[in-house]
């Protein structure tokens, strides 16, 4: 998949092949976030895809590109994002790690991948394992 982040919020996935020939429309537009995307990473897999704007607190999704939704379940209301710096994924996909404008890293572990080898997965379950 390509992407395309747009000034809006709104973050455009396409067929890669497609988008190599010239040519394409979107496979799917996002639009979770309200506020330019800084952030986007794919997970290893290819699976997931983070974006993430540093202009409003708890602004970070995670879409799973299977189903072309964000995971509905995370971020909530009390995982403590604050305005997101960046965001990546282990190599492994075993887990994402998250700076923010607090000088903060948080360390989360995507429970449906192995921290050490990769594992294919259609949903998604977040838990807290680190903040320093």
């Amino acid at each position: 998949s390509g992407i395309n982040a747009e000034y809006g919020g709104v973050v455009n996935v396409y067929n890669r092949e497609e988008i190599t020939r010239g040519y394409g429309t979107p496979l799917r537009a996002v639009m979770n976030l309200t506020t330019p995307v800084e952030n986007v990473r794919f997970n290893s897999t290819g699976e997931l895809l983070a974006i993430a704007s540093k202009e409003l607190k708890q602004s970070l999704r995670l879409v799973n590109l299977h189903s072309m939704q964000c995971v509905p379940n995370w971020p909530t209301a009390k995982t403590p994002l604050s305005y997101v710096n960046s965001v990546d994924f282990s190599p492994n996909s075993g887990y994402i790690g998250i700076g923010n404008s607090k000088g903060h890293a948080l360390l989360y572990r995507l429970t449906h991948y192995s921290p050490f080898c990769s594992v294919f997965a259609l949903g998604v379950t977040v838990t807290n394992l680190l903040i320093f």
